[in-house]
């Protein structure tokens, strides 16, 4: 009882060091781990218990220099380069807004409108980043299951009843934006299956058919693209962690061959054949499906590297947000490169890819699973929304595009978006910090303890 109590105090006078709580607990039984297995050594040796118990202690070190120094390396460090990156994501939403609503009352309101709900979004972020993200590891069918019942109450509440703003055009709106949030949600799912073997896989594949349902009814084809490839890099990820704990070969093809065979069905059904052959040659139907590619197309052929470019003739003196619809949310990308120049484009681009990369960057040096999964499932729902909505504006409309996260104007998305880089912030932010709870084995990830020739190191240049 002696030797617990002066273990127990060494460990908290460490622990009084560091300022970052929730280490503390992962901190505590690495170093008392050490110091039992240094005192069983010195017991090996005929020494007694409790002095064994205080060499142990004694070859540890001063616990005030140990716990200071690990306060300085495990404290929580926001990282800057995404959140610069956001904010000229953001800024340069704003300037293009600015510089393309009409200069009347009514573009004046939606400029400020839209600067509101930035703003708002902000504070969103603010608050994802100060929440715990390993939230989504702990309450995982929780915060899945909620975020369904609340998918489902504004699928049912946006009937088209006494011209419930909520259902537009076939297409309950609000719904729709929800579902950006499942695959974020599901890597807390796929993290939950550890050592669920096979059946984990398949309860993943069962909570998947859930937002994918939900994506058909509301409907969205562009939101159950972003669900099969997103939640499906996340399993594969999952999978190749050896997560589940089979084979992975046979792991890949059960969670692949459905897709595969469901997308032959789809494909024998002539339904995409025919969306590929519109995205191609979208003049086979200039008056329909086809009429947004084609003035799109138009538009960009008249385009200049720098400036605004010409529209063609039979337009007949027409604006390019009078014969493009949408101009401000869809075809946004569209319309800045008809009206500053490919230039614009460029720099776009630029943005958006460099954001992406780096946050794919700092993805792949997680070393908890959960980080890993939670941080790639956001940035693939970024990447996703990013390349169809270039594609869809540069003329090739295979699917509906969402939103150009950050830029184009929708609030909605916008808000949503901002929730989600708050949690990619909040992974990268102490998601090095993090271990995974393992069901049967001792976790020995991030150990800045080891023994070497006989000697204890404690290494606290950790990153």
């Amino acid at each position: 009882m002696q030797q617990h109590i002066k273990i127990k105090q060494y460990l908290e006078t460490i622990c009084d060091q560091i300022r970052y709580k929730k280490i503390h607990i992962d901190i505590c039984e690495e170093i008392e781990n050490h110091i039992t297995d240094q005192k069983e050594a010195f017991m090996t040796q005929g020494i007694d218990d409790e002095t064994a118990t205080l060499k142990a202690i004694e070859q540890m070190g001063d616990p005030v220099i140990i716990g200071t120094e690990l306060d300085r390396t495990h404290r929580p460090k926001p990282e800057w380069s995404i959140i610069a990156l956001t904010f000229l994501l953001l800024l340069t939403g704003i300037f293009i807004r600015l510089y393309t609503s009409p200069q009347d009352f009514n573009g004046l309101e939606l400029f400020y409108r839209q600067l509101f709900f930035t703003i708002v979004g902000l504070g969103l972020m603010a608050l994802c980043y100060h929440v715990d993200f390993t939230i989504l590891g702990r309450y995982p069918k929780t915060i899945f299951l909620l975020l369904a019942a609340i998918l489902i109450l504004l699928i049912a509440l946006s009937r088209p009843v006494n011209g419930s703003p909520f259902y537009v055009n076939g297409r309950h709106i609000y719904a729709a934006y929800l579902l950006l949030l499942f695959p974020t949600s599901f890597a807390g799912i796929a993290y939950s299956m550890r050592n669920k073997g096979y059946s984990g896989i398949i309860f993943c594949g069962l909570f998947f058919a859930i937002p994918f349902v939900l994506s058909i009814i509301v409907p969205s084809m562009t939101s159950s693209i972003l669900l099969v490839l997103s939640c499906l890099a996340v399993l594969t990820i999952a999978i190749s962690k050896n997560w589940f704990r089979v084979k992975k070969l046979y792991a890949l093809l059960l969670v692949y061959l459905p897709v595969i065979g469901s997308m032959v069905i789809v494909f024998a059904s002539g339904i995409l054949s025919k969306r590929i052959n519109l995205a191609f040659n979208p003049s086979i139907d200039p008056f329909g499906a086809g009429y947004t590619a084609n003035i799109s197309r138009q538009l960009l052929s008249g385009a200049k590297f720098i400036g605004e470019g010409t529209l063609l003739e039979y337009f007949q003196g027409a604006s390019a947000s009078q014969v493009l619809p949408g101009i401000n949310n869809d075809f946004l990308l569209t319309y800045i490169i008809h009206r500053f120049g490919w230039i614009a484009f460029i720099i776009v681009a630029a943005l958006l890819t460099v954001f992406i990369v780096r946050a794919f960057v700092l993805c792949a040096k997680q070393k908890s699973v959960l980080a890993l999964l939670v941080s790639t499932a956001v940035t693939l729902t970024f990447t996703i929304q990013s390349l169809l909505y270039i594609v869809a504006n540069l003329g090739f409309q295979l699917f509906a595009p969402l939103s150009l996260p950050l830029i184009s104007q929708s609030s909605s998305y916008l808000l949503i978006n901002m929730c989600l880089v708050g949690i990619l912030l909040s992974v990268f932010r102490t998601g090095y910090f993090i271990k995974d709870r393992r069901n049967s084995e001792k976790a020995a990830t991030n150990s800045f303890l080891k023994f070497e020739d006989g000697k204890l190191i404690i290494d606290f240049n950790i990153h």
